[in-house]
């Protein structure tokens, strides 16, 4: 059975975690910083916002990376998006695959975008894009 999933692989994902620790500490740090001082000041109360919603950010980027993905096989396509519930698709659903270079979008029959892929980031993009010709879905340049 031919099975392909299409995960895009990112150092942007190693930024982030390091990026969410970092906004992690440092708003702990500042409400630890509120609790010893006597004067609350307005800059402190500044970063305690910012940090609270870098931190928020980089979890639901996180979240979006690690949960969304596609997979395609013989039967249809299973499509898990960052946040819902899991979509089975059709071949039929699909109304065409744009091809632009080296990058790669993906369109249902409604037209809207379903995903976006390229030979950098998805290790077997050109493996799906045979796969799809293989499949009938239209390719469009």
């Amino acid at each position: 059975m031919n099975q392909y999933k299409l995960k895009k692989s990112s150092f942007v994902t190693v930024l982030i975690s390091i990026l969410l620790v970092l906004s992690v500490l440092r708003f702990f740090s500042t409400i630890f910083m509120l609790t010893y001082e006597e004067m609350r000041s307005s800059l402190v109360i500044a970063f305690l916002i910012t940090y609270g919603i870098v931190s928020l950010a980089c979890i639901v980027l996180l979240i979006r990376m690690h949960r969304s993905r596609l997979l395609f096989n013989d039967n249809g396509i299973i499509y898990t998006p960052p946040f819902g519930a899991v979509r089975n698709l059709s071949y039929n659903d699909l109304q065409k695959l744009s091809i632009g270079g080296r990058s790669y979008v993906l369109y249902t029959i409604d037209g809207k975008k379903l995903v976006t892929f390229d030979d950098f980031r998805t290790e077997n993009a050109s493996e799906i894009v045979a796969f799809l010709k293989l499949k009938g879905v239209k390719t469009e340049i």
